[in-house]
């Protein structure tokens, strides 16, 4: 259940050598190298794009350092790997990237164990091992207080919201509190719209991805699937407007959570 949605590696890379290592990896993982990134748009292109790893080429690092403590500095995007790589281990080097850059892994290109993509692969095992316990809490029923928090979202209460949810994922501890997050925060998002605080909506909906991305379509009986797409029409048609003319946001396009399938319009109470 740990999704890999559109399997993309971000590579900072210099030289044809190691492009080609790269783009061997890329294959291997059945994945997509992106080369560039959008310096006005980083944030939301990288939280966006959900990468596997964010891969750093330390020759770059001066260039790219930047770009990077902006991904790992924003909480939409701080999450994602970032593996360093070269031709030696130069301890100096290694020590100044992970003060500059704060990357989780270094990798010696010259190594053939581990290869690149078992260090990608490594960095990932933390989220797979919560895939099977995730799958087993989303079978079961939710929490009084869960039900509560989703009540009050439907009937638009979004703050009572955030603090109820966010009251069920400081208590619980197992991988499904992420549903209860990633909804609390695009219930944040919604109060902020009707604030007309177009940053502060967009820099919730952009958090929420990583949480509500990777989970199953359904969960505790709740429609994950529309919800991400009822959120995604919300900040999509936010961001048609622009944060001079927010104030015309069609609040009917801010969607109760559904139980079940939206076919069988079964909304949750």
């Amino acid at each position: 259940m740990t999704s890999t949605k559109g399997r993309k590696i971000i590579a900072f890379v210099q030289g044809a050598p190691l492009r080609q290592m790269v783009e061997k990896t890329a294959a291997e993982l059945e994945a997509e190298v992106v080369w560039t990134l959008d310096n006005g748009q980083v944030v939301k292109q990288v939280a966006e794009m959900r990468p596997l790893a964010i891969l750093v080429h330390l020759a770059l690092l001066d260039e790219v350092q930047h770009i990077i403590q902006a991904l790992r500095t924003s909480p939409a995007t701080r999450r994602i790997p970032v593996i360093a790589f070269d031709y030696h281990s130069d301890e100096e080097i290694i020590r100044r990237a992970a003060v500059t850059i704060y990357q989780d892994w270094y990798f010696n290109a010259q190594d053939s164990h581990p290869t690149l993509a078992e260090t990608i692969r490594h960095s990932l095992d933390g989220a797979k091992r919560d895939s099977q316990k995730l799958f087993d809490q989303c079978a079961q029923a939710m929490s009084a207080l869960v039900k509560r928090g989703l009540e009050e979202f439907n009937a638009g209460e979004y703050y009572e919201c955030h603090e109820t949810l966010e009251t069920a994922w400081m208590e619980e501890s197992g991988p499904v509190r992420d549903v209860y997050r990633g909804i609390l925060q695009v219930a944040v998002a919604y109060y902020q719209i009707l604030r007309g605080n177009y940053n502060g909506a967009m820099k919730m909906f952009l958090r929420s991805l990583q949480w509500l991305e990777p989970l199953p379509d359904q969960c505790q009986g709740i429609d994950i699937a529309q919800f991400r797409a009822d959120a995604l029409h919300a900040r999509l048609a936010m961001e048609a407007l622009g944060p001079e003319h927010i104030k015309y946001f069609d609040r009917n396009l801010l969607k109760p959570i559904i139980g079940r399938s939206r076919d069988e319009q079964d909304d949750l109470p």
